[in-house]
C-alpha cells in the first residue's frame, strides 16, 4: 500500500511539475529523455446556414450549435531517437443523414504514430500520420485563421456539398465517379522518410500510404507522395522544422517567429482498374497524379503581424465523368466516359494586432479559394465554385483560447450552377449561399 501511495504521489507530482513547465499541457516526466505531454482540445461552433432550396427541400435557414471537435492527445518520446504521438477525437454528427445529432458519438483515433530521429537530416515517421503533399494537409486544424477550414463546399441538399459522396450533385454514382476533394485528405496510414537539411533551410518528405480509394479493390496498391520546402534562413527567417512527433505546421505563428516557406509537392495513386465501375465494360483505368506549389509568409513589424499564404493544386485524372452530362449507370458506355482533372487554388491572409485590446489580441483574416473539376451537366462544362471567407479572430491566449466571428460566401458556377437550377436536382437549389458563424476554441 505504501508503495502504491508513493506511485500515485509521484505521478501527481510529475503532472503538477509538468503543468508548471508547459502552459498548455500536462506532462509526465521519467527523466530528461523520457516524457509525455497530454491534453484536451475542443472546438465549439454556432452556424447560421443560409437556405439552400426554394419552395422545397431546405428552403429555410438553419441555426446549429455543435461541438465540431473534441480531442484528447498525447505526445512525447521514449528516448531522444524515438518520439510518439496520438490524437483521439469525438465530433458532433449534425446532418441530414442523422436527422440531427447522433445518439452514440464514438471516440476514435484521428491520427498517431512514431517518429524515429536518427539525425535531423534522416527521420522516419510511421502510423496514421499527415500526408505530406500540400501545405494544407500538414497544417494543424487548431491553428487555422479561417476556422471553417479549406474547400468550403456546403451547397445542395442538407448543406452536404456539391462534391458530397451521397447527396451532393457530383458525388460518386452521379456525374463524377469520385470526390476529387477526398484525394487530399489530411491523415492516412503510411510511412514517411523526412528530414531537415542545412539547419532547416531545406526540408524534404517522401511518403508511401494506403491506396484506399480504389473502387471495389481498396488497398490493392500504394499511394506515393513527396514534398520539398525551402526557407531563406540567411535572410533571418525561421525554418518550420519537421523534427517533431507529428510534423505539423501552423496557419499562423502569431508573431512568435518570422517565417517564409516555399513548398512543392507531388502525389500519385491508382483509383480505378478496367471494368471496375458500375459493371460497365470500361476500356480504361484511372491513375491520378498531381502537383502543388505554395508559399507562406509571416513577419512581425512592431505591433503588426501580417500573414500571407497562396497555393495551387492540380490533380490529373482525378475522376471519370460522362461526356453527355448524364448520370452514371449500368447503361453508361465506355465511349461516353471521359477522364477529368481538378484544379484548386487559394489565397489567404491575416493581419494581427500584437497587443492586448480588452481581453485579447484582435486579427482580421480573409480567404479566397476556387475549385474547378472537369464535368458536364445541363449542357454546361466544369463543376466550379468560388468561396470567400472572412473571420474576425480574437486571441485571448494565443491558440489556447480563441474566439472567431465570421462568414463564408460560396458561389457555384458553370455546370454546378446549371445543375442546381435544373429540374433534375429535384429542388431548385440556390447557387449562392452565405453562412455565418461564431467559433470558440480551447487547447490544454
Amino acid at each position: 500500500m505504501k508503495v502504491a501511495r508513493w506511485k500515485v504521489l509521484g505521478v501527481a507530482g510529475a503532472l503538477v511539475l509538468g503543468y508548471a513547465v508547459t502552459s498548455q499541457a500536462a506532462q509526465i516526466k521519467v527523466d530528461e529523455d523520457t516524457f509525455a505531454d497530454f491534453g484536451y482540445n475542443m472546438k465549439i461552433m454556432y452556424q447560421n446556414f443560409d437556405e439552400r432550396g426554394k419552395g422545397g427541400t431546405d428552403d429555410w435557414k438553419k441555426n446549429v450549435f455543435d461541438i465540431k471537435d473534441s480531442r484528447f492527445y498525447i505526445s512525447g518520446q521514449v528516448s531522444k531517437m524515438v518520439q510518439f504521438y496520438g490524437e483521439w477525437n469525438a465530433s458532433g454528427a449534425y446532418g441530414k443523414e442523422t436527422g440531427g445529432y447522433a445518439k452514440d458519438n464514438k471516440v476514435g483515433l484521428a491520427e498517431g504514430g512514431v517518429n524515429f530521429v536518427f539525425m535531423p537530416e534522416l527521420q522516419v515517421r510511421a502510423g496514421k500520420v499527415r500526408v505530406p503533399f500540400t501545405r494544407y494537409q500538414m497544417t494543424s486544424s487548431y491553428s487555422l485563421i479561417i476556422p471553417t477550414d479549406a474547400w468550403y463546399d456546403k451547397g445542395g441538399a442538407g448543406a452536404t456539398g456539391i462534391f458530397g459522396k451521397d447527396t451532393g450533385v457530383v458525388g460518386e454514382g452521379k456525374y463524377i465517379s469520385t470526390n476529387p476533394l477526398e484525394l487530399i485528405g489530411k491523415a492516412d496510414g503510411g510511412l514517411v522518410v523526412h528530414g531537415d537539411i542545412a539547419n532547416g533551410m531545406f526540408r524534404y518528405n517522401v511518403g508511401v500510404f494506403n491506396e484506399d480509394k480504389r473502387k471495389d479493390e481498396a488497398f490493392k496498391g500504394l499511394q506515393w507522395v513527396a514534398r520539398v520546402e525551402f526557407t531563406p534562413t540567411m535572410l533571418g527567417f525561421a525554418p518550420e522544422s519537421t523534427t517533431s512527433p507529428h510534423g505539423k505546421v501552423s496557419d499562423t505563428y502569431l508573431g512568435k517567429k518570422d517565417v517564409l516557406t516555399i513548398g512543392l509537392g507531388y502525389y500519385k495513386e491508382k483509383l480505378y482498374d478496367k471494368d471496375s465501375l458500375y459493371g460497365t465494360q470500361f476500356d480504361k483505368s484511372l491513375e491520378a497524379d498531381g502537383w502543388t506549389a505554395d508559399l507562406f509568409f509571416e513577419k512581425k513589424f512592431g505591433c503588426w503581424v501580417p500573414n500571407l499564404q497562396v497555393g495551387y493544386i492540380k490533380l490529373n485524372d482525378s475522376h471519370f465523368y460522362t461526356a453527355d452530362g448524364k448520370k452514371f449507370s449500368n447503361a453508361t458506355t465506355a465511349a461516353n466516359v471521359k477522364k477529368g482533372d481538378t484544379s484548386l487554388w487559394y489565397a489567404q491572409g491575416q493581419l494581427l494586432y500584437d497587443a492586448v485590446v480588452g481581453f485579447g489580441k484582435p486579427a482580421l483574416a480573409i480567404r479566397y479559394e476556387n475549385v474547378e473539376a472537369d464535368g458536364v451537366a445541363s449542357g454546361k462544362k466544369d463543376f466550379a465554385f468560388d468561396r470567400w471567407g472572412v473571420a474576425l479572430n480574437y486571441y485571448l491566449k494565443g491558440q489556447a483560447a480563441k474566439v472567431s466571428l465570421g462568414f463564408d460566401k460560396v458561389e457555384y458556377d458553370d455546370a454546378a450552377k446549371a445543375f442546381l437550377k435544373s429540374s433534375e436536382s429535384k429542388s431548385e437549389y440556390e447557387d449562392s449561399i452565405t453562412d455565418y458563424y461564431l467559433y470558440i476554441q480551447t487547447k490544454f
